[in-house]
């Protein structure tokens, strides 16, 4: 089955509104937003008999075998409403045992305003006021998501073993994952935090992105998806991690500071989580994160969604990986020089094939992408995505600059240690034949590091990390 056209499905949905509530309401306007593989999402704007407008959401799942999740979606809503958590209204819902006029699950829920960019939220003067309550807001969230009854919410999956989880989730990218994760792995099965008072209903995607804010704050919490039972302080340390701050220099969301998060938190829930557990989820977090870019790379690998997006993203892991090094104390930040604002270098294979060079040609890439000639008649989206290729041709330069030596470095270093190779390296680690703690191990693995966040992203180097 295709997505279905937009004014089709809106109407269906104005139909059974009109219904439940005795009054005409018609479509004024319908739209399919950008989402994922499996789901569509609509935004349509309804007008009662009345006059009265009323914009909603509408989240479906037209293709898929089952309900896509909504279902527990749907009761999460339900549930977290009535624990005062600011969220979207269920207008609607159907299913496969009751009233659905769509013929496949979805929810129609009400359209709250606000900005979910995380930019304009951290940057723009509209959100000063926001910005100076964020944190508590989302202290005093994150305890009433957490106080919620799970059995509001049945057959939700349950993260019991944190690292274990991470292996069944991405199983393939766990066995994959690069030297500065698999040393952050190890250090987080040995120093596991004491748990938390209770196992109990944890968001898992509580962010930056996912949070409408408007002028007075938090408006709205979104994407519930990822909703599962596990330790609270799981979704305390996703919304502090690094990846989540976008460059803010504060530690939760770029905007404030732990003890103001935890203090909030735990006037709402009565007891307060400890520092240590939540830098604890935090690089817990950083590894996570490092882990699903590369599933978002893998998507692109292997056909599923072709998108110099998700390319892209595989490169990001670097970053996770220098901030676990962070984390663990072996790095600290710094500015570097990007090494295409140095000496262009030579290609050695210049000689045979002329001038312009490969790094020349490539730079002369980049800079049409991002030429106003080229930019101009884009839409946003397309825009944003020849932003992207461009930061790929920049990679890709960096490493046609940078590769050849830093292979042999590389090499060098792993030899030293007996290891042929970063897999074997990372084999080693695991097994024990190599140990984290050894300070020529730990050199090894931060040079590699710091040569892959080079080609990748040099600007990130400098980002703070309190």
């Amino acid at each position: 089955m295709g997505v279905p056209e937009a004014d089709g499905v809106a109407a269906k949905i104005a139909s059974r509104l009109a219904e439940s509530r005795g009054t005409p309401i018609s479509v004024e306007a319908a739209r399919l937003l950008p989402a994922g593989a499996s789901r569509a999402t609509y935004a349509a704007t309804l007008v009662a008999g009345t006059g009265r407008v009323e914009p909603i959401i509408i989240r479906a799942v037209p293709a898929a075998t089952d309900d896509g999740g909504l279902r527990a979606e749907a009761q999460v809503l339900r549930a977290a409403a009535s624990a005062g958590v600011p969220v979207p209204e269920i207008l609607d819902a159907g299913f496969d045992d009751g009233p659905n006029v769509l013929g496949f699950p979805y929810l129609a829920m009400n359209f709250i305003d606000g900005e979910s960019i995380p930019r304009r939220i951290l940057r723009d003067e509209a959100y000063v006021g926001a910005r100076a309550r964020f944190v508590e807001q989302c202290g005093a969230i994150l305890a009433r998501i957490h106080r919620i009854d799970a059995a509001q919410t049945p057959g939700l999956s349950e993260l019991a073993d944190p690292i274990g989880g991470l292996r069944q989730l991405f199983p393939r990218e766990f066995d994959a994952m690069p030297a500065g994760l698999v040393l952050a792995t190890q250090w987080l099965t040995d120093n596991r935090p004491d748990p938390s008072p209770r196992q109990c209903l944890v968001h898992g995607d509580f962010r930056l992105g996912n949070l409408l804010i408007d002028s007075e704050g938090v408006a709205a919490v979104l994407d519930w998806e990822l909703v599962h039972l596990g330790d609270p302080v799981e979704d305390l340390g996703w919304l502090c991690a690094k990846a989540w701050r976008f460059g803010g220099a504060s530690p939760v969301a770029g905007m404030g500071n732990r003890d103001v998060l935890l203090d909030a938190y735990a006037r709402e829930a009565g007891w307060r989580p400890a520092e240590e557990a939540l830098r604890w989820w935090e690089l817990y977090a950083t590894v996570k994160w490092g882990l699903i870019c590369a599933v978002q790379a893998a998507r692109h690998l292997d056909g599923v969604e072709r998108s110099v997006e998700l390319a892209a993203i595989g490169r990001r892991s670097a970053e996770q990986e220098f901030d676990a090094l962070l984390d663990l104390g072996l790095v600290t930040p710094e500015a570097v020089p990007d090494p295409l604002t140095e000496s262009p270098g030579v290609d050695p294979n210049d000689d045979l094939y002329g001038s312009p060079s490969a790094v020349e040609l490539l730079e002369a890439l980049a800079e049409f992408l991002r030429s106003d000639a080229m930019q101009a008649e884009l839409s946003p989206q397309v825009r944003f995505h020849t932003r992207v290729a461009g930061n790929v041709v920049d990679v890709v330069r960096r490493q046609a600059l940078l590769g050849a030596r830093d292979a042999v470095a590389s090499a060098q270093r792993l030899d030293a240690l007996g290891v042929a190779d970063q897999a074997a390296l990372c084999d080693g680690l695991r097994s024990g034949e190599l140990d984290g703690a050894d300070p020529k191990v730990r050199d090894a693995i931060v040079a590699d590091v710091r040569a892959r966040l080079l080609v990748a992203n040099p600007k990130y180097f400098a980002v703070p990390h309190p």
